[in-house]
């Protein structure tokens, strides 16, 4: 599998998981990925922007259904941030989450 298509797979699981379990389901999700799947060099990349991919998806879906421009306008206010800062630092944090989590469980490279 491209290593793009693990990136889309890995975000679509990671909508689904979040939208099922909540924000914890994505560092497990990423070491599941990595420990289930072959091993290969840039799997914590891709867990990360995956991840960030799937939150993105989230996030615009949520914002197509409701005020999202206010939402981060106040909350990003309170937290002194420019209104583009919200939903920034909103797919930050999976990426973090999934690419510490997958960092964290790769296996180690053979000797």
């Amino acid at each position: 599998m491209s290593w793009a298509l693990r990136t889309v797979a890995f975000a679509a699981l990671t909508a689904a998981g979040t939208a099922a379990a909540g924000w914890w389901a994505v560092p497990a999700l990423a070491v599941l990925w990595v420990r289930t799947a072959p091993c290969y060099r840039g799997s914590a990349p891709s867990c990360a922007l995956g991840a960030a991919l799937g939150w993105a998806i989230l996030v615009g879906w949520a914002a197509a259904e409701g005020p999202a421009g206010l939402v981060a306008e106040r909350v990003g206010g309170v937290l002194q941030l420019p209104v583009w800062g919200l939903p920034l630092v909103t797919v930050l944090f999976p990426a973090f989450l999934a690419g510490a989590a997958a960092r964290g469980a790769q296996p180690a490279p053979p000797r």
